[in-house]
């Protein structure tokens, strides 16, 4: 039972909204206690001039639901945990599409279970576009990302500090069609490295090249291809050539969006501390409304991950499709019925698992907001 809240404030120069979802979770079996959950969501952004933006994000959790669509490292418990990610931006436009952006963002996971790592990140940023004419711009960006763990004794901590860069150049064929060539570096340094834990210091190269086209006011296309290259060292490098494509349409009633490509990351702020990782996969998402009052939705996502710094090395299938229909029953009464299928086929079979969800929810809301 989810009684929330949501409170605005704006004006001219500045604006704040709270989202605040408590719900009160009873087990019918009494095979676990009754929890409390908290979802707490802060929006803020303030216009301190004419080309000048301040912006600030705070999204708070706590459950004990061991499924996230956020983190698809596999937590196999109902123990409590807290996650909580904060971002401040300032955004300073000059020229018409030229803009700069100074960003920090700090998320911190915390759990009940002494099995899983608490962790934190620190990254701070910096973007740039900048274009030098109407045909040609230059799109840079910089991350210093800080990680740190707490690893129960006598586990080695994988706290590490990363630099990324990118730099693309533009090229704006007419008003529909932008190209772009490009490169990313990121250096990866473990503070305690440890070759039997495969904790080796890393260097990626990665060069790429793809265009953007806009095909009319509802369809948007993107199509990037990459090779990268890791370095690592005192060990063996690894490469690969993903292809990232991104497409999204607008209709009258509905909309459509599909994504499919692959690349690399590393898990920070999970469930699991993994390490770093290549991963393929691609997703679909739709909507449709039917009538006034009967909306559809469909959503369909795979995605294959290579965990490389796992010793003995771990693979994992991640599946995760479903739909549901929208009714509205009166103005100020919503009914959904949903279906959600999850499922992961990991190398390490302990973290193998399926699930389905089937859930009838029932939205009382006011058809308008009540103003101060």
């Amino acid at each position: 039972v989810t009684p929330g809240i949501t409170l605005e404030v704006s004006g001219r120069p500045a604006g704040l909204t709270l989202d605040y979802d408590p719900s009160y979770v009873t087990y019918v079996d009494g095979t676990y206690e009754n929890y409390w959950r908290h979802a707490v969501n802060l929006d803020g952004w303030w216009q301190a001039g004419r080309h000048t933006r301040f912006e600030l994000t705070n999204a708070f959790l706590n459950t004990e639901d061991p499924i996230s669509d956020d983190d698809l490292t596999v937590r196999d418990s109902r123990n409590p945990y807290t996650r909580n990610t904060a971002n401040i931006s300032l955004e300073q436009q000059f020229g018409e599409e030229n803009v700069a952006t100074l960003g920090f963002e700090y998320s911190i996971l915390e759990n009940d279970d002494p099995t899983v790592d608490d962790s934190q990140e620190f990254v701070p940023s910096f973007e740039l576009t900048y274009w030098m004419n109407v045909r040609w711009g230059l799109d840079f960006s910089a991350v210093y990302r800080r990680a740190e763990y707490d690893v129960p004794a006598p586990d080695v901590p994988d706290d590490f500090d990363s630099l990324y860069g990118s730099l693309r150049l533009l090229h704006r064929f007419n008003r529909h069609i932008t190209g772009f060539l490009g490169y990313a570096h990121t250096y990866h340094d473990y503070e305690y490295s440890d070759q039997d834990l495969l904790l080796n210091d890393y260097t990626i190269h990665d060069a790429f090249a793809g265009f953007e086209y806009d095909i009319n006011d509802t369809t948007f296309l993107s199509v990037t291809a990459h090779y990268f290259v890791r370095d690592i060292e005192d060990g063996s490098d690894d490469d690969g050539t993903p292809i990232d494509l991104d497409f999204t349409k607008t209709f009258q009633r509905g909309s459509v969006a599909l994504n499919a490509g692959g690349g690399y990351n590393y898990t920070t702020v999970s469930a699991e501390n993994l390490g770093y990782y290549v991963y393929y996969g691609g997703g679909l998402t739709a909507d449709y409304q039917f009538n006034r009052r009967i909306t559809g939705d469909l959503l369909g996502f795979y995605e294959w991950r290579d965990y490389r710094d796992v010793p003995g090395g771990r693979e994992d299938n991640v599946f995760r499709g479903g739909g549901g229909l929208s009714f509205e029953l009166l103005r100020w009464l919503t009914m959904r019925a949903g279906y959600l299928y999850r499922v992961v086929d990991s190398t390490d079979e302990v973290n193998n698992y399926r699930e389905n969800r089937v859930s009838l929810l029932f939205t009382i809301a006011p058809p308008q907001p009540f103003r101060l």
